[in-house]
């Protein structure tokens, strides 16, 4: 049923995070600039009412941005985050797609700054912002350093 929900284009976040793993998988499509990440709600996420858990959604907008910033850099390696402020606009119901897209309002060599809107059938459901570290590429393990470089969706 899930993946009837997935747009068509999209592919699997392959992200090594042990916890992002326990509520996904995430699935990306980049288009150009701009890195669209999404989630099929499924019941496993939701709250007692019946909604998406806040939890969620703030992990899953926090995704957005940091994988957004790895996007906008080049360098597809976490960009641990600084700060992040979210709100919650309405619920987002269980069965269906949940997307973002992070904004770049601006970068320096060590920051990214963003904010991002989570939609869900049709609606913003939480708006966030935040700041995201910019790793440094010397520090990422030289095997792994070829690997991670270039924009999501780059062979």
């Amino acid at each position: 049923m899930t993946d009837k929900l997935i747009p068509e284009g999209f592919r699997k976040l392959n992200v090594t995070d042990d916890f992002v793993g326990l509520i996904g998988p995430l699935w990306f499509k980049a288009e150009g600039e701009r890195l669209r990440i999404g989630l099929p709600l499924e019941p496993r996420h939701g709250n007692p009412m019946g909604w998406a858990h806040g939890g969620l959604l703030v992990t899953v907008a926090d995704m957005v941005m940091g994988a957004g910033s790895g996007h906008a850099t080049g360098i597809r390696w976490p960009h641990p985050t600084v700060s992040l402020s979210t709100e919650f606009v309405r619920g987002a119901k269980l069965g269906q797609w949940l997307e973002g897209s992070a904004r770049i309002a601006r970068r320096t060599i060590n920051f990214c700054f963003c904010s991002c809107d989570l939609v869900s059938g049709g609606e913003i459901v939480l708006v966030a912002s935040g700041v995201f570290k910019v790793p440094d590429v010397d520090r990422i393990p030289e095997a792994m350093r070829a690997k991670v470089m270039g924009k999501w969706g780059d062979p």
